[in-house]
């Protein structure tokens, strides 16, 4: 079956909160953006069936690999029936518009080290939990990096996002990325800030003096979760998102980043694991894309794996759509679902449909009329990448939105 990243839509603010990958999440109660519109009953049932996750999906699971099954039984991501997620109203996250780096573990061997990695201490390995494939880092001191063959390759403007497992609010555990691949090779003049990680635990986030822990989060409480990490660069500034809320917001940092690198320090017997890492090149603001190329190409909408059900770290890329709607009344757009060449031509087209329909459907329920926009799914039939690697396929599944 073909693996797809499934839309979500909303809450992340810079804490690297990883949303539930099947809470339930209720259009016409939630999104605290939302005007009283009145929208046709068609199109609301859709929204909710969009935004609405399995009731039933990977409940409890467990960290196991050929050779290390000790990681502690622990609910997933997906949450208890009739949870919800709430949209925060600062989440303005937008992925960039080229992927440069993607890892989702397909074709991995449990109890093997991940082979898109590289070891710089300790102890990783490719486990099974919750019926997901993950990064398991088994011990406090493990530092991973991508392998990526060129030096300095993170461009001025990018964009990194994934999941990480806390099956606690114990403050003793910490996941810390570190924009540089080796702190033995900082240069002052070159990296400047970034000899120092950005610090993620449960609820908060830290980068040197800057940072804030999350009330909602911490009133929520942590109990076997993954939050979902988003952080934005562009040449100076950088903001980071845990789940739906914005914890830094830092207009100038000093520094280039380099690479990228994620270290663990855990000083307690605790589930450590890390799944979906993406890495997209930011690109022109969206009113230029569409006068330069007639289009919109965006990976920043995500969907489960085989589904339509849009997940919540699309909200901020669904709303910048929609500002620009509303700020350019004579631009209508055709919303066009596209997907990788795994799995059957027609499931592959029938899914694009859907997903393009529930894209649609969203921009309607926040006041865009119907009749500016339009739908078309074209499945695996017109990619922008003929290759086979993982970054092409991931350049291949995304939405577009074209000028009509």
């Amino acid at each position: 079956m073909k693996k797809r990243v499934m839309l979500y839509g909303c809450c992340a603010l810079l804490s690297l909160l990883v949303l539930p990958a099947q809470a339930q999440f209720n259009i016409g109660k939630k999104l605290q953006n939302k005007v009283n519109q009145k929208v046709d009953q068609q199109i609301n049932k859709t929204v909710d069936a969009a935004f609405e996750a399995p009731k039933k999906g990977a409940t409890a699971g467990q960290a196991t690999s050929e050779t290390e099954s000790e990681a502690a039984t622990a609910n997933t991501a997906s949450g208890a029936e009739g949870e919800k997620m709430s949209v925060g109203t600062k989440y303005d996250f937008v992925a960039g518009d080229k992927v440069i780096f993607e890892d989702n573990l397909v074709g991995e061997e449990n109890g093997e080290f991940p082979s898109r990695w590289d070891l710089k201490k300790g102890n990783a390995e490719v486990a099974s939990f919750g019926g997901e494939t993950v990064i398991n880092l088994v011990e406090t001191g493990t530092s991973i990096v991508p392998l990526v063959k060129r030096d300095k390759w993170v461009p001025e403007t990018f964009t990194i996002e994934f999941d990480i497992f806390f099956d606690s609010d114990n403050p003793n555990v910490a996941y810390e990325i570190f924009l540089l691949e080796d702190t033995k090779n900082h240069n002052e003049s070159l990296h400047g800030d970034f000899w120092y990680p950005i610090a993620i635990r449960a609820n908060g986030v830290r980068f040197r003096d800057f940072g804030s822990e999350s009330k909602e989060l911490e009133a929520a409480g942590v109990k076997s979760k993954w939050r979902h990490v988003a952080i934005a660069f562009n040449k100076r500034s950088m903001k980071v998102y845990l789940d739906q809320y914005r914890l830094i917001n830092i207009p100038n940092v000093k520094g280039t980043p380099t690479g990228f690198r994620i270290e663990l320090d855990k000083r307690i017997e605790a589930n450590t694991m890390v799944k979906n890492v993406m890495i997209a090149e930011g690109g022109k603001k969206l009113y230029d894309q569409v006068m330069a190329d007639g289009k919109i190409v965006s990976y920043g909408i995500k969907f489960d794996v085989n589904k339509a059900f849009i997940k919540p770290e699309s909200i901020g890329t669904l709303n910048s759509i929609v500002k620009l709607l509303q700020e350019q009344s004579a631009l209508n757009f055709s919303v066009e679902g596209h997907t990788d060449s795994d799995g059957d031509d027609n499931t592959n087209m029938k899914l694009s449909q859907e997903r393009a329909e529930a894209v649609k459907a969203y921009l309607v329920s926040q006041g865009i009329t119907a009749e500016r926009l339009s739908s078309k799914g074209w499945g695996e039939f017109k990619p922008l990448d003929k290759n086979t690697t993982a970054e092409a396929k991931s350049n291949n599944r995304r939405v577009e939105f074209v000028k009509l």
